[in-house]
């Protein structure tokens, strides 16, 4: 049985952490406090460019996660979480438990990433 409150509460703190990584980031940017123009020495603003890229992909991924995380508390309002969104069948505790924004089942993923096509 699926504990919702204990899910809830986990998720929420999984979506609060990512908005600090994600204003923590925003900060580390080398683009958001440096004026650009201001850089002479050669090869610097090459390393500063490759920062703000590597600052650009982790809070892609981030932003990624949080739509998950945001969706999974969706779905708990909703009274829909921990149902499979391809087969509708619950999603096994022990998966909702290692990754509560999970949306198919075991089987379901796994066929989803083999590329095989369900019977």
């Amino acid at each position: 049985m699926i504990d919702i409150k204990k899910i809830s509460k986990r998720v929420e703190l999984q979506r609060d952490a990512i908005l600090a990584k994600i204003k923590r980031l925003r900060h580390d940017d080398p683009f958001s406090s440096t004026d650009r123009s201001l850089i002479v020495e050669p090869g610097t603003d090459a390393g500063v460019l490759f920062g703000h890229e590597q600052v650009v992909v982790l809070e892609q991924r981030l932003k990624n996660d949080l739509k998950e995380i945001e969706a999974a508390l969706k779905k708990i309002k909703k009274g829909t979480y921990g149902k499979c969104e391809r087969c509708g069948k619950p999603i096994e505790p022990a998966r909702l438990e290692a990754k509560p924004s999970a949306i198919y089942c075991l089987e379901d993923e796994k066929v989803l990433e083999s590329g095989k096509k369900k019977r």
